[in-house]
């Protein structure tokens, strides 16, 4: 009997030397007893090294060894350890080990069989003996490896400590070769392997150990682990693990992150957060960008070193880098909307660089860039895009910048198509352009009979001058100084009444609205000429006081002066309605401090009923019987163009109406503000 135990035992061993795993048998004490050809072969260690020896010996880093303690508890125990060869070479292997009992029942031995780990399956471990999980990375380390020899240069040997600026640049330079499957479904929502390709390693990480990890990595490629071929670290319940492959100075290294299934909790939630984000992106009413940008934040970084701080100047010396910017920024993603609305076929006609996204507004590149530069968190403006089929469509243009320690790959742009809101505007503002037009031939209306006058006077002197002039001309005996005053009487009254009808001419003349530089002064000035005959007629008097050193607006000058007519002519027929003792009129300007400026016409026509104040300005309210009650309406509405406020209050014995205009260098900033016509300004 013993001899046939004692062949089956030889043949056993035979068997075990044959098979391509590796064999290690241990005794009850933890010591080597059998170590196969094939155990050699991984471990690069022959039998006489190892025989005899505690296993904790041999496999000295942390991981190495199975849960002895879970080995001994329940006869079997199967995961992924951390072991090196003989030269230090790190490796990942998957190993079986169970308990061999005697003829008792008690533990004889503990036979252990292992291969090389396929870390892409490790998560697909029966249950109940797969103990761990094990997520891995493979990372090329040789962009971040320069970036840090670098950094190192410029530190000097006083070795001081990286910036956070330092940590963000070697991080993003760490990018993924590739991934398990574990590393996959946990931390990236289940992301095939090749969308993984190039990314940021540091933000595929768990964001929890994400940081040490870098640390871990920095401390590998800086040569401070030069005695180390894998450096290994328990943080909470979780091993971490940093090697290089192949030789001590590669710059391709792994990376993995080692737990427990019954702590796997917050990483399915992360996944889930992860997956949420995705199918936000495919499910939002609204064209979406994912982009990557890393090249640019990267240059970005090194114009900074350089000691660029005028970003604007430097794209305007540099114009390339703009045209650099566009084909190195390339598209990740995008959604469904976001093929409609460039009127595309397939997603893969959208993954290429961002040039086509700024075809309609070229120049909305470098605005970008200039707003990456100033590390602004968002950017948006209005913008042109040309779709595939050769469309020019407004979009609202959004882009978001990551920050780290977020993913620096993924930079979300945002389009909301306006192109019929833009259509309707015009529309609008067409209409708009129509009732204010309609309002000053109705303004020109109620001064016809004193403009009449104003322009018959100067003819009827130039017409009894002209006569006497003639009847000089007959005499033999031509009185020339005489005539000359005669000549230049008609010439000046001629110059007047071309002045009035000058002046209606401009409030009557339908026009686009134009804006630029206008003194408000001037406009004053000149609308209070054409209501003088009006005022004067009416016994009413008009005073100004304008600031004399009043600084320039934007805006449109038939349209500020149409305001300033309606309020006049408003202020003239108040106090023409309303007996009491005084009948005047005065208009202030002045400079306030919050950079407005204000224009006041104050009047003695007895104010406004209190009823009447909060409608004063609704379109279609007046007191007058034959009134329309558009004006105000239409005053409010071209000073809310401007950016600007109208109000109305009472003020002693009359009315006091209030027009602020903002200066041009907040204009554009006023909630109210609308340019005579939309385009793409930032």
């Amino acid at each position: 009997m013993l001899s046939k135990i004692q062949e089956n035992v030889h043949l056993d061993l035979q068997v075990a030397e044959a098979v391509s795993e590796c064999v290690v048998v241990y005794d009850q004490f933890g010591q080597i007893v059998y170590w196969n050809h094939a155990a050699q072969l991984l471990y690069g260690r022959s039998k006489a090294e190892v025989l005899g020896k505690h296993g904790k010996d041999v496999f000295t880093n942390p991981g190495a060894n199975p849960d002895w303690a879970e080995l001994e508890r329940v006869g079997l125990w199967e995961g992924i350890v951390h072991r090196t060869d003989s030269e230090g070479m790190p490796a990942l292997v998957h190993i079986r080990v169970r308990t061999a009992r005697d003829r008792n029942g008690n533990n004889d031995k503990y036979i252990e069989c292992g291969s090389i780990a396929d870390t892409s399956n490790v998560e697909l471990q029966p249950d109940g003996l797969q103990k761990d999980w094990l997520a891995v990375w493979r990372i090329d380390a040789s962009l971040a490896a320069t970036a840090l020899h670098q950094l190192e240069g410029r530190l000097g040997p006083d070795r001081i400590e990286l910036t956070d600026r330092d940590f963000a640049l070697i991080a993003e330079h760490l990018q993924v070769i590739d991934r398990n499957a574990t590393a996959a479904k946990l931390f990236a929502g289940n992301e095939i392997a090749e969308a993984a390709v190039g990314e940021s390693a540091y933000t595929s990480w768990p964001k929890k150990h994400r940081d040490r990890l870098l640390q871990m990595t920095i401390k590998m490629l800086s040569g401070q682990a030069a005695d180390q071929t894998i450096i290994r670290e328990t943080v909470d319940k979780d091993v971490l693990a940093v090697w290089r492959e192949g030789s001590r100075h590669a710059t391709t290294i792994s990376a993995c992150v080692q737990g427990s299934w019954r702590d796997l909790e917050p990483y399915w939630d992360l996944a889930a957060s992860e997956q949420r984000y995705r199918n936000l992106i495919d499910n939002v009413p609204l064209p979406v960008w994912q982009v990557d940008a890393r090249v640019m934040t990267g240059v970005i970084e090194q114009l900074k070193y350089a000691g660029v701080t005028d970003i604007g100047v430097h794209l305007r010396d540099h114009p390339d880098l703009v045209a650099f910017s566009s084909e190195a920024v390339v598209v990740t993603d995008v959604n469904e909307s976001a093929i409609k609305l460039f009127k595309g076929s397939r997603k893969e006609e959208f993954i290429s660089d961002v040039r086509y996204i700024f075809a309609g507004t070229p120049d909305a590149g470098a605005r970008v860039v200039m707003a990456h530069f100033e590390g602004g968190r968002n950017y948006s403006e209005q913008m042109k895009i040309l779709t595939f089929d050769g469309e020019l469509r407004d979009v609202l243009f959004y882009v978001t910048f990551p920050q780290f320690p977020e993913k620096l790959d993924k930079t979300l742009i945002i389009m909301i198509d306006v192109t019929e809101q833009r259509r309707l505007e015009q529309q609008f503002r067409k209409i708009e352009a129509d009732l204010a037009h309609a309002a000053r031939i109705s303004a020109l209306g109620e001064l016809v009979t004193s403009i009449a006058h104003e322009v018959r006077q100067p003819l009827s002197v130039v017409a009894t001058d002209a006569e006497t002039a003639l009847q000089w001309l007959m005499r033999d005996n031509s009185n020339l100084p005489k005539l000359q005053a005669i000549i230049g009487r008609i010439q000046t009254n001629a110059h007047r009444a071309n002045e009035v009808i000058s002046r209606v001419k401009d409030m009557a003349v339908k026009t686009d609205p134009a804006r630029s530089l206008v003194n408000v002064n001037d406009i004053i000035r000149e609308g209070v000429l054409l209501v003088q005959p009006e005022s004067i007629a009416h016994r009413i008097t008009i005073g100004m006081r304008l600031h004399a050193d009043l600084p320039q607006v934007l805006g449109d000058r038939v349209q500020i002066q149409q305001v300033i007519v309606n309020l006049l002519i408003n202020s003239i027929h108040a106090i023409t309605t309303h007996v009491g003792p005084s009948r005047d009129i005065m208009i202030t300007t002045s400079a306030d401090l919050d950079g407005m400026i204000l224009v006041s016409v104050v009047d003695t026509g007895g104010g406004i009923a209190p009823d009447d104040i909060e409608r004063i300005f609704d379109g279609f309210f007046s007191r007058k019987a034959e009134g329309m009650g558009m004006g105000l309406a239409i005053c409010r509405s071209i000073i809310a163009n401007h950016g600007g406020t109208i109000t109305a209050r009472n003020n002693g014995a009359g009315a006091q109406f209030t027009v602020a205009l903002p200066l041009p260098a907040q204009a554009e900033s006023e909630p109210g503000f609308r340019p005579p016509e939309w385009s793409a300004a930032t």
